[in-house]
């Protein structure tokens, strides 16, 4: 079986998105050892050549396009070769399209509707529609240990999937939970916010990136 995995991040090799793609794909591996032929492509690297992705596309079996949502958007990159893949409409059957997808926010009820989207894209392409992994709060994935729960279960996901060719619904299930934060949870958190315990991670980020005096800047503001 021949699987091109294709990471949509903008982080590429750093991002949250490879490391859960790389044990799903490690899942599959196990399952069928010597018959996959995988090739991950970081699409940030490969974007000044997008018809060369485009023909790997049309060339391979099975394709799992991996990326996060930023505020519920997919990255511009991925959008730009969705639309580069109407060229080859006609020209992807028997082509499978799988799709991993999270986001920072904890609720995966966040990443539903772009899943929708994802479903509805593969059959106007013509290919068929594998399935979609969804999962919100994994914007720390890359700083997660090897054997976490949710990265086993990627992999679990992954090794059931290279054995029976199908994502197996409840596993499925179990990746994205919680669907939607208890009341209880939201409760709790609203009253944690003012103290900045939230905010840690996000200062981190912004101080690494030089901005983080400007964090407040309102420049769309009259």
């Amino acid at each position: 079986m021949r699987l091109l995995v294709i990471n949509g991040s903008p982080r590429g090799s750093r991002s949250n998105s490879l490391v859960i793609a790389n044990h799903f794909l490690s899942g599959i591996k196990a399952a069928l050892q010597n018959d996959l032929q995988p090739e991950v492509v970081n699409l940030i690297e490969e974007h000044s050549a997008l018809s060369d992705v485009t023909d790997r596309i049309a060339v391979t079996d099975k394709v799992l396009f991996a990326f996060p949502l930023y505020v519920d958007s997919m990255p511009g990159l991925v959008m730009e070769l969705f639309e580069s893949l109407y060229n080859l409409k006609g020209k992807l059957l028997e082509r499978e399209f799988l799709f991993s997808i999270q986001c920072g926010f904890p609720e995966t009820l966040n990443l539903r509707f772009v899943e929708r989207y994802l479903q509805k894209l593969t059959g106007r392409l013509g290919a068929d529609y594998g399935g979609c992994i969804s999962r919100g709060g994994m914007e720390g994935a890359r700083f997660l240990s090897e054997d976490s729960q949710i990265l086993q279960r990627y992999r679990e996901l992954g090794e059931i999937y290279g054995k029976t060719g199908k994502l197996d619904k409840d596993l499925l299930g179990k990746i994205a939970d919680p669907e939607r934060i208890p009341l209880a949870a939201k409760a709790i958190a609203l009253a944690l916010s003012p103290i900045g315990i939230f905010d840690k991670y996000w200062n981190k980020q912004l101080k690494s990136n030089g901005v983080f005096r400007r964090r407040n800047d309102r420049p769309y503001e009259e």
